[in-house]
């Protein structure tokens, strides 16, 4: 479906000339060789650092077909902008095989319209790496992001409608409820997806013990049954979990939305950008500093975002928490829904994966 748009964009504006992975997060980059080799001619630019698991290995091993000059790393924005010479560049980014190919053209013809800011790569303590490309586009004066922030609204995008059976999957409260496709129900199931996909374990719900849920499993209604088939295991009619009465969870979905203001994820905050807090608010007030955006359009959930250089700035506030100086900004999630994120936090510490948090 993907290409069959790019394609269309083809007949219209020319072939593609370059394609661009602003990232080094495994998720993100694991179509992007196949994507890539619809577009042979086409040049790939690279986010520095990255990686690969369980063993480090080279781009082209996942599935990037494009090569010598074709391939090449994405340059520091420092470097774009004379604040480092080639050799610190390259002695950086650890990439020697691109010297010359950087030699010849350093600089991506597509920034005359498209100028960036990199982060990174903020490397964990054993393996992996946490890198990001913030794009602005200057004539519709968009920022273009991954990961970063992102914005949660009460009506789930266009995208999940299209198929609203994970909706009302998550909407029941329990393994026997039956419920009707309106537009209360589509949000009641969103609000919770969007609580299991940024905190993974909300506090509102009670697990079911396995052999009680595989038991229930056979008491679902058979109108019911359909919402999860092709995903969940049990001919789609497992369901481990129960809901607190009452819409409990609607406060903790009204935390972490605040009407759709732009805020970073919690894993980051948590997880990765606490490790290296100066880094990235550097690289934030470089972004708010250089670019003057309306619009961001992160790579998750809302997709065309209504907001300026301050309200991305306050997005990282929870990295400037420092009790000490007199200076505490809450994470969006209420602090019970953290409690996985906060436990993950400290085993990666304790195993040596990650540094200690800076955030307090």
């Amino acid at each position: 479906q993907l290409i069959s748009y790019v394609r269309d964009l083809e007949s219209r504006h020319g072939p593609v000339r370059h394609i661009v992975l602003g990232t080094v997060a495994l998720e993100h980059k694991a179509t992007f060789g196949p994507f890539a080799q619809y577009f042979p001619m086409a040049t790939v630019w690279i986010q520095p650092g990255q990686w690969s698991f369980p063993i480090q290995l080279p781009i082209e091993f996942l599935g990037v077909a494009q090569h010598d000059e074709r391939l090449r790393i994405l340059p520091s924005s420092q470097y774009l902008h004379e604040e480092k010479t080639l050799d610190e560049e390259l002695n950086s980014i650890e990439e020697r095989r691109y010297r010359n190919w950087a030699k010849k053209s350093p600089v991506p013809e597509w920034t005359a319209d498209i100028d960036y800011e990199t982060l990174g790569p903020l490397k964990f303590q054993s393996v992996g790496a946490y890198g990001e490309s913030a794009f602005f586009h200057k004539p519709t004066k968009s920022l273009i992001v991954t990961d970063c922030v992102c914005s949660v609204t009460q009506d789930p995008p266009k995208v999940i409608q299209e198929d609203p059976r994970a909706m009302l999957y998550h909407a029941r409260d329990s393994i026997d409820d039956v419920v009707v496709d309106d537009i209360a129900t589509r949000r009641k199931g969103w609000r919770r997806m969007v609580q299991f996909g940024l905190v993974f374990f909300p506090s509102q719900i009670d697990v079911v013990p396995f052999g009680e849920a595989i038991r229930e499993a056979g008491n679902v209604d058979p109108s019911m049954r359909t919402l999860g088939r092709g995903a969940i295991p049990g001919d789609g009619a497992l369901y481990p979990w129960a809901w607190h009465d009452n819409d409990a969870d609607l406060a903790n979905f009204k935390a972490i939305s605040q009407d759709g203001k732009l805020f970073c994820p919690p894993i980051l905050t948590k997880l990765i950008l606490d490790r290296e807090p100066t880094r990235t608010l550097d690289w934030v007030d470089r972004i708010v500093r250089r670019f003057d955006f309306t619009h961001v359009i992160p790579g998750h959930l809302n997709n065309y975002v209504k907001a300026d250089r301050r309200e991305f700035e306050k997005a990282f506030d929870p990295l400037r928490s420092n009790p000490k100086g007199g200076k505490v900004y809450n994470q969006r999630a209420l602090a019970e829904d953290l409690a996985l994120l906060q436990e993950a936090s400290d085993l990666l510490t304790k195993f040596g994966v990650v540094a200690q948090s800076q955030v307090w």
